[in-house]
Order: C-alpha cells, then structure tokens, then sequence
C-alpha cells in the first residue's frame, strides 16, 4: 500500500472499502465535466482519481474518479518535439480524461495501468473458466451456459505531430495561470502559515511557469 503524503488525509473519507492507494502524481487533469485544472492523479486498485483540495480562504474539494473496470482505451501521446509535458488519454464508458504531465510521470501511470489492467484480466479469465466448468451440469439440464464477456482494455503509444501548448497564445496562458497560482500560494501561507495548505499551489504555478519557459525556448 503507498503511503499517501499528509495533504491527502481527507482522502481516506472518499476511498471505496478494501480500496488502496498505490500511487500519486501531480498532473494537469482535463476532463469534459470540470475543464482542465492541476491537481493530483491517484491510481488505486480500483480507481483512477482527480484529487484536489483547499481548505483556505473557502474550503474547496475536488475528485473525479475513473473505475479501472469502465476503461476501454489507454493511450500515450508523446509529442515529435522535445516538450516538457506529455499526455495520456484514458477513455472511460462514461468519460474522457486527458492528463498533461512530465514524460516520467506519464509513463509511471501508463505502466500501472497495464499492469493492473493484465493482472485483473488474468484473475477474471480464472473466474471464468471455473463458472463454465461450474456449468457443465447445467448444460445436460437444456439450461444455457453464463458466459461473461473478459473486457481488456485497449493500449497503445501515439506521437502527436503539434501542440496548441506551442503557440504565443497557449504559452502566455500557461505563464499567467502559474502566476496566478504563484501568487495565491503565498497569500495562503501567509494567511495560514500551513504548509500543507499553501504547497499544491505554489508546486502546480512553479511547474506552469516552468513548461511556459522551456516550451517557449524551444519555439
């Protein structure tokens, strides 16, 4: 079980039971219900979750959560050029979330995914089998046999040909929002004087104004 860091001690409230946490990464999650914001992916062994919290100056919660069952696809588009954030598109029966983060986070995530996406398929195919040998019986009575479909979701890599990141408009965005977060950092810490309350975004406006200058050194 991963040891989650003490500003996602709220979390716990949220988590299904027998629900794990495995692994936390700060990302810029977008999804077609909230837009797009910086927050931190949490993978469990059940879900896949948009976790953010702020209790100052107005308590504020947000999670979206992604159940590792419902994905169909998986996919991990990397740009031709050298770019500070890279992407991963997960399709959902119910939603489409696409996260921006560095390539080593984006891969960490994909990996995990695979993983657990191919070690539940494995116990699902043993659960079937023993159901239709259980079947067998049922078979000689006329009765038809319960055959549950094994769903694997799909996974594949893709290189993305332009960004709109690349653009004067895009870069200008991105450096004015990790302002904007920059600046609300340090009125939360001096206001609170939390650590805990003060550091998600002053990390998520350091890491906007970063990828605003490296991507516009590149251009």
């Amino acid at each position: 079980m991963h040891r989650l860091p003490r500003r996602f001690r709220s979390l716990q409230s949220h988590l299904l039971p027998d629900e794990e946490p495995l692994s936390s990464h700060p990302v810029i999650w977008k999804s077609q219900q909230h837009g797009g914001l910086a927050c931190d992916a949490i993978l469990t062994n059940r879900r896949l979750l948009g976790y953010y919290q702020v209790r100052f100056p107005r308590r504020r919660l947000f999670l979206e959560a992604i159940p590792l069952e419902e994905i169909i696809s998986v996919t991990q588009r990397d740009p031709q050029s050298k770019s500070l954030l890279h992407e991963l598109l997960i399709i959902a029966k119910q939603d489409r979330v696409l996260l921006r983060a560095p390539r080593r986070v984006i891969e960490n995530l994909y990996d995990a995914l695979h993983h657990l996406s191919a070690s539940e398929g494995e116990s699902k195919t043993q659960k079937t089998a023993t159901a239709e040998s259980a079947s067998v019986s049922a078979q000689t009575d006329g009765a038809e046999p319960d055959r549950a479909s094994v769903h694997s979701p799909r996974f594949a890599r893709q290189q993305l040909t332009g960004s709109a990141g690349h653009s004067p408009a895009g870069i200008a965005l991105i450096f004015a929002c990790g302002l904007i977060l920059e600046i609300i950092a340090v009125f939360l810490w001096q206001t609170t004087s939390s650590l805990a309350t003060s550091l998600p975004p002053f990390g998520a406006g350091l890491l906007a104004i970063l990828t605003a200058i490296l991507v516009y050194r590149q251009r």
